[in-house]
């Protein structure tokens, strides 16, 4: 049974990230991840959107097919804009059924699914249905080292057969997007933020890399505040942010639930 390792400091709750741990994320990607020639110059490594816009996307689906919300997954594409020079993501929001015998793990269900991206602030409609972007792979590289060179950068369009830098990263609607969002006083005119971060992947890892490319979300208030501390709340994720997603590769058409 594969694991999924994410960056915790609650044992009580391995969906939880501090800021600590989202400030360390973000540095890590910041480390390892560039344009061509060690250029640490990638924009949109912090996508915002407003919640209303997010919830009511998310919720007209789920309404519209008639489904029961703890199905539903949401599985998010790694792109990029030469022209603004900036990450931005495509959206898959589909279902997920638990595979028989294996209570942790869901397969993704397609048959009924919408697509959209999420730039600039907005939620729009998109008839690109691809599990990968070609743009993002052939514009980023990836450096393991502790210092980038033009002899440690690897180009992510090299990896020509899928099975090392992520594509995908894949996360449950009710029990992480949506836990989050109500363990926070359901924040108004607020936005959800999708910070590009990257945590070691230690214990027998759950990617083919050292440092691979994930997703924290997080909430921000109407005032624009990030809601995320260091300190121990009653309720998990006050304050928290979240980190169960499922990369591919390792792990692809499925969601597997962190232990």
């Amino acid at each position: 049974m594969p694991v999924k390792i994410v960056a915790v400091d609650d044992p009580n709750n391995p969906m939880v990230i501090t800021l600590a741990d989202y400030q360390a994320g973000r540095a890590n990607f910041q480390g390892h991840y560039f344009l061509s020639g060690c250029n640490p110059g990638i924009g949109g490594q912090d996508i915002g959107i407003s919640w209303a816009t997010f919830y009511s996307t998310v919720n007209n689906f789920i309404t519209s097919n008639s489904l029961d919300p703890a199905t539903v997954a949401l599985r998010f594409v790694y792109c990029f804009d030469t022209t603004s020079m900036a990450l931005y993501m495509r959206v898959q929001i589909c279902t997920m059924v638990q595979v028989q015998g294996q209570p942790s793990t869901f397969n993704l269900v397609t048959d009924k699914c919408a697509w959209y991206i999420i730039e600039n602030g907005n939620m729009t409609q998109t008839s690109n249905t691809n599990l990968y972007d070609q743009t993002y792979l052939n514009e980023l590289y990836y450096c393991e080292a502790t210092s980038c060179t033009a002899q440690t950068e690897q180009n992510l369009a090299a990896d020509t057969g899928a099975v090392k830098y992520a594509r995908t990263d894949t996360f449950p609607w009710v029990n992480e997007i949506l836990a989050m969002y109500n363990a926070n006083g359901l924040p108004g005119n607020g936005s959800i933020n999708f910070g590009a971060c990257s945590y070691v992947n230690g214990g027998g890892g759950s990617a083919p890399v050292l440092y691979p490319h994930g997703t924290v979300m997080y909430l921000k208030d109407a005032n624009g505040v990030e809601l995320l501390n260091n300190n121990s709340e009653v309720v998990l994720f006050h304050n928290k942010g979240c980190d169960m997603g499922t990369l591919c590769p390792q792990y692809c058409n499925v969601y597997i639930v962190p232990a």
